[in-house]
């Protein structure tokens, strides 16, 4: 099967939209009971995007799982930084989240778009958690004497009955896993965060030093503009005065001539006191 083009942006954030409006809108139930929650969906999206013939139903299901699979891990690693770090601005919130995403996922989290729309809803969107499927081993004998005799709750912690020893083993049982995995879990996010810090740290070093050299280049730069600006200057007095001192005085009138012959001996003057200072400088040298 050939497969269709990427989703565009907005396509993704069309299929957010109608996931929450009809997942927020209980009339639509009523309204529109020949349609299953998902042909209500689609539907909707099809009235926000009109692309009915690029895009079927069962594509933007699937779309939406891997936005909403994508949205929920960013979800969590969002969590675990603001658990762990506080006082940071929103913006670093996300930040750090996105570099917890790409460390765990070895990717870029790609749903920023569809997540703007999204995180004050994530909760909502969750599915409830399914029953343990350990349950399903237990002793069917068990299960359906307890169902079928219902007991007291005080009767729970007599020491006289029988079942007693099974609920306080199946809670010890869950009480020392559950604590291991608290410890486990607050183990595994302090490492995290340390090496999310220590990560922060060496890019915030590394621009700080990019910018020192940034700032080098550009002194070096108009410093070298300077000179050159400096030697032009030079190199135009030189031709002005050269162009003065050939200047044939003979022919002008008594002001003009006293003028220039004045500039001639600045000139003269000027250039013998340049060259005696440099003759003192090699000397000295």
């Amino acid at each position: 099967m050939k497969r269709g083009k990427s989703f565009t942006l907005e396509q993704d954030v069309a299929i957010c939209n109608a996931r929450l409006n009809i997942f927020q809108d209980p009339f639509n139930v009523v309204s529109k009971p020949q349609y299953n929650f998902w042909d209500r969906i689609y539907q909707n999206y099809v009235e926000l995007t009109g692309d009915q013939n690029v895009r079927s139903q069962c594509s933007v299901q699937s779309r939406w799982k891997s936005i909403f699979g994508s949205c929920k891990k960013f979800h969590d690693c969002l969590a675990r930084v603001e658990d762990k770090q506080s006082g940071l601005t929103e913006s670093n919130k996300v930040l750090r989240a996105n570099m917890l995403y790409f460390e765990h996922e070895k990717k870029h989290f790609a749903f920023n778009h569809c997540w703007e729309i999204l995180q004050h809803k994530m909760k909502d969107l969750v599915p409830a958690k399914s029953p343990d499927p350990r349950t399903k081993d237990r002793d069917p004998n068990i299960h359906s004497s307890f169902s079928s005799h219902p007991l007291d709750p005080n009767t729970l912690v007599s020491p006289e009955s029988d079942k007693d020893s099974y609920y306080i083993m199946e809670s010890r049982k869950s009480k020392r896993p559950t604590r291991r995995r608290a410890e486990k879990e607050a183990h595994r996010r302090s490492k995290v965060v340390n090496t999310l810090d220590s990560r922060i740290c060496d890019l915030m070093e590394q621009f700080t030093k990019q910018l020192a050299e940034s700032d080098k280049r550009k002194a070096e730069v108009a410093e070298r503009k300077v000179k050159v600006m400096e030697e032009m200057n030079e190199r135009q007095q030189r031709e002005q005065d050269d162009r003065i001192m050939s200047m044939d005085t003979s022919n002008m009138g008594p002001r003009a001539r006293a003028y220039y012959e004045h500039r001639k001996s600045d000139i003269y003057f000027k250039t013998m006191g340049h060259t005696a200072d440099k003759s003192n400088m090699e000397d000295k040298s």
